[in-house]
């Protein structure tokens, strides 16, 4: 959808969510400019939006430009020749091997990542290097929770590790922490500043000034690491994007 106030808009989807209380705008590499309504809203606000917001629009369309390109060339484009973990410190080569086996997987092998399987299927390696990553924050985000929330004396309830679109975490009513498991691709003192962000509404379940208090205690400059977290996509590849 494009509108021609202004010139000719960037093409947009248009998507109504229930729990959405205003119009936001949001740009993915993976699928361009969403337009979230909240229900009941005409079609027509969503354009409006968009041509109020026309210039960070096309401020986030030029950030993402590269990304997007490698998304609309098609999965062969997006394949990692080498995969870096920043959270664990691992940079790691990434070896497609044509085996007999149909399913594609990946696994830690000698130093490196070795996806085998009919590897001439690039969506199936994709898919091989998703649960690949899936296991590898399965296996470092539970300690790294555990960590912080020893630190500041506070029980997690239950963790959940999601693959989240706009959000790298999140603590339920309950107490549920939920954390994307593209905290992986993060250096070590990001991802620790987003757990202990969750960590600390265990005790303040808001943003008030007792929540930053806290949370400043747990993880000393806080406010402008927070900042940081503006741009945090550009430390997740391509092929991990939801």
């Amino acid at each position: 959808m494009h509108g021609d106030d202004m010139g000719q808009l960037p093409e947009f989807a248009v998507r109504v969510h229930a729990g959405t209380r205003r119009i936001r705008l949001r740009v993915t590499p993976r699928e361009g400019l969403i337009v979230t309504l909240p229900p009941d809203t005409p079609a027509s606000a969503a354009l409006d939006a968009v041509c109020r917001n026309r210039q960070w629009v096309e401020r986030a369309l030029a950030r993402t430009a590269s990304r997007r390109a490698l998304h609309r060339a098609g999965p062969e484009g997006l394949l990692p020749t080498a995969v870096c973990l920043r959270l664990t410190g691992e940079e790691l080569p990434v070896a497609y091997r044509e085996t007999e086996s149909g399913r594609c997987v990946a696994r830690d092998t000698d130093g490196a990542v070795v996806v085998t399987g009919s590897v001439r299927n690039a969506e199936a390696c994709l898919g091989a290097l998703l649960r690949w990553r899936d296991r590898k924050a399965a296996s470092v985000l539970p300690a790294l929770l555990g960590e912080v929330a020893g630190e500041a004396a506070v029980v997690v309830p239950r963790l959940t590790l999601r693959t989240q679109r706009t959000r790298w975490g999140s603590c339920s009513s309950r107490g549920t922490v939920s954390l994307n498991r593209n905290l992986v691709f993060f250096p070590a003192a990001l991802a620790r500043h987003v757990v202990a962000h969750e960590i600390a509404h265990l005790r303040h379940p808001n943003h008030s000034s007792r929540f930053w208090e806290y949370f400043e205690a747990l993880d000393p400059g806080a406010r402008q690491r927070r900042r940081r977290l503006k741009d945090a996509w550009s430390l997740v590849p391509p092929w991990a994007e939801p």
